[in-house]
């Protein structure tokens, strides 16, 4: 039984949702949530950039139609750099290979042939590098790809029995030691944050508003003098990221304005039943630390108000930007219980002198399918 491996047509994408939905494969058993194929298009075809690319393995049996056994995508990306200057990217997304598969073509490297396919038609679309995040950081070094550093989990418990509740519900056969310690962690989290409640408000001039602006100008001001690349969040991104999004997520956005009616501050969460996410913060360089915190205060207070128990904070260490991001959340109660997943990085370019320690990243930059 031969096996192909291909780029995907777009007229088979009904076959690659098919095989998500059905197939067990790397990391997981087949989902217990059908995915739609509507969902599917969101995620990989109505991309601000356009289409995703993606490859796929097939299987050849005589008489039959080709099987789809493995998929691997990148999905088109804007990113900019001080200047302004557009960059082409590409994020590794939908990793699928068939487990049966795998034992069959043990000698094959089918991922590896997936990814090469991938690159090769990258470098034709001229993208400049390859990245994501992953949990399996050997097979993507022995791709080829670079795993510089991870992200850290911050949380600040706002309700400690409600979050206990929701951390509970959470976990599959919870034991009576497993309660014993979320609580203590719900616990410990809510005493941590406490120290929010002693930053004084004080009046200012900055004006809070809830809309959602394109905030490349205030990137650069974030980042300045270091030369960072960011990814472009321009109305076309904002509308499919955020305002088609076909999960159950709702979205947030707190934005302080200055005298001049410029945006010095940009805050996005998104809401799942009773958990907060902080997807990003941006703030001007000139916004003093003080001015910060009272406007996250602000937002916690209006996340309590509307009977949010925990609010969870995805950071990074890999530059200046990032690293001051959570220093600011610690300063306001935010605890930090451990490590996430690998960035992946891999330079596509000849002549690029793009380093991923230079990359701006938050929680945005993933699929925002949960």
């Amino acid at each position: 039984m031969p096996l192909e491996i291909r780029l995907i047509n777009e007229s088979e994408y009904t076959a690659v949702n098919d095989f998500y939905n059905m197939t067990s494969h790397i990391g997981r058993p087949a989902p217990l949530i059908i995915r739609s194929y509507d969902k599917f298009c969101w995620e990989f075809i109505n991309c601000p950039v356009g289409t995703s690319i993606y490859a796929g393995a097939y299987e050849h049996k005589e008489g039959n139609k080709p099987v789809l056994v493995g998929t691997q995508c990148v999905v088109l990306l804007k990113m900019i750099d001080a200047k302004g200057n557009a960059i082409m990217t590409a994020k590794g997304e939908a990793t699928l290979i068939d487990i049966k598969a795998l034992t069959r073509y043990k000698k094959k490297d089918i991922l590896k042939e997936l990814f090469s396919i991938l690159i090769e038609e990258c470098g034709k679309r001229g993208i400049e590098f390859l990245w994501g995040f992953n949990t399996i950081p050997a097979t993507y070094k022995r791709l080829g790809f670079d795993n510089p550093f991870k992200s850290y989990h911050g949380l600040l418990v706002l309700k400690p029995v409600k979050a206990y509740k929701n951390i509970v519900s959470l976990k599959i056969n919870t034991t009576p030691m497993d309660k014993f310690k979320i609580a203590a962690g719900a616990g410990l989290s809510y005493l941590y944050s406490i120290k929010k409640s002693f930053i004084l408000s004080r009046k200012n001039k900055y004006r809070l508003n809830f809309e959602l602006n394109e905030n490349e100008i205030l990137f650069r001001n974030a980042s300045s003098p270091d030369k960072l690349i960011f990814l472009l969040q321009d109305k076309n991104c904002f509308d499919w990221r955020i305002s088609a999004n076909p999960y159950h997520i709702s979205y947030k956005s707190y934005q302080l304005m200055d005298e001049n009616n410029m945006l010095s501050a940009q805050v996005i969460c998104s809401i799942q039943k009773d958990v907060a996410f902080i997807e990003q913060t941006l703030f001007d360089s000139k916004l003093n630390k003080k001015n910060r915190q009272l406007f996250l205060k602000r937002i916690l207070t209006l996340l309590e108000n509307e009977n949010i128990s925990v609010v969870r904070f995805t950071g990074f260490t890999n530059n200046r930007l990032n690293q001051a991001e959570m220093n600011l959340v610690k300063s306001i109660g935010f605890l930090f219980t451990g490590k996430g997943e690998w960035f992946t990085f891999k330079n596509l370019s000849a002549d690029s002198i793009i380093n991923p320690e230079n990359i701006y990243l938050s929680r945005m930059y993933k699929q925002g399918v949960n």
